[in-house]
C-alpha cells in the first residue's frame, strides 16, 4: 500500500505530529517518508504487541515462538537454555523504554548522541564479534541498512531464526540502541534485569520470539555488559 504527499497534508495535527516524533529517531525498517510511517502504524494496530517487558510470554514457546513446530528436539533445547556466561548484574537507574513506535524501534531521537568513548568502546566489542567462526557481517535485512552479525549461509538455520533470516544482532548507529536475537532464558533475564525489552513483533510471525532490544549504553562500563549479551546471542545462533 503507499500513501500519497496529499493524505499526509490532511493528516490531523496528532498525527503529524506522530509522523515528526517518528523522523526523529532516523531511518530504519521502512522507508523514512510518510509511506513508511503509515505502514508502521499499520503494523501497529494490527499485529504488534504492547507487552514488550512481559516475559511471561516465554513460558509457552508452542504457542508463542513462530517456527516452534517444525523445530528439532535439539532446537527446541537450546532456545529454552542459558548462553550467559555469568548472570548479568541489575542495571542502575531508573528502567528506561523504548520509543512506541514498532520500527524502527530505539529507545531516543537520532538527535540524542552518545559520547564519542562510549561509541568507539561498543563499536569496537562488536567488531570482535565476527572473530567467531560460522558468523559472517552483512547489510541488516531487518533494519534494511546498517552492519549486522548473521549466521554464515552455508550453515543450516533452525526454524526459529528463518523469521529474522539468521541475522543475530546490530548496533544503530543513531542512538547505539540495538537488537540481538537470545535464546529464551537469556531474553528474559536481559528484560528482568533493565538491560532491554522485546522487539513489539517479537511473539509474532515476523520475528524470533527471543528477538530483544538492548538498550543504549550510558558509559563504556555498560558497553562491556551489552557485548555480553550479544555474545551470548551469537551462542545461541550458531547452538542451532
Amino acid at each position: 500500500m503507499s500513501y500519497t504527499a496529499t493524505e499526509e497534508r490532511s493528516a490531523s495535527p496528532g498525527l503529524l505530529n506522530e509522523y515528526k516524533q517518528w523522523k526523529a529517531m532516523g531511518a530504519g525498517g521502512v522507508s523514512h517518508d510518510w509511506t513508511g510511517f503509515m505502514l508502521c502504524k499499520g503494523v501497529e494496530t494490527t499485529i504488534a504487541r504492547s507487552d514488550t517487558t512481559n516475559v511471561e510470554i516465554y513460558k509457552s514457546p508452542e504457542i508463542n515462538a513462530p517456527g516452534w513446530k517444525e523445530a528439532t528436539e535439539s532446537q527446541k533445547q537450546a532456545a529454552q537454555k542459558s548462553f550467559s556466561k555469568e548472570p548479568l548484574p541489575e542495571r542502575e537507574g531508573p528502567r528506561v523504554r523504548a520509543l512506541k513506535f514498532v520500527f524502527p524501534q530505539r529507545e531516543r531521537p537520532e538527535d540524542h548522541p552518545q559520547p564519542q568513548d562510549v561509541r568507539e568502546a561498543y563499536l569496537a566489542a562488536f567488531d570482535k564479534l565476527i572473530e567467531n567462526s560460522g558468523t559472517e557481517w552483512g547489510t541488516s535485512k531487518l533494519e534494511k541498512r546498517g552492519t549486522a552479525l548473521f549466521m554464515k549461509e552455508s550453515l543450516p538455520l533452525s526454524p526459529l531464526a528463518v523469521p529474522s533470516q539468521g541475522e543475530i544482532c546490530h548496533i544503530h548507529g543513531t542512538d547505539l540502541s540495538g537488537h540481538v536475537t537470545l535464546s529464551f532464558p537469556d531474553a528474559k533475564e536481559v528484560i528482568e534485569k533493565g538491560w532491554g525489552e522485546r522487539h513489539r513483533l517479537s511473539g509474532t510471525s515476523r520475528l524470533h520470539l527471543g528477538y530483544t532490544m538492548v538498550f543504549v549504553p550510558n558509559n563504556v562500563r555498560e558497553t562491556e555488559v551489552l557485548a555480553k549479551i550479544l555474545q551470548a546471542g551469537v551462542d545461541y545462533m550458531k547452538s542451532c
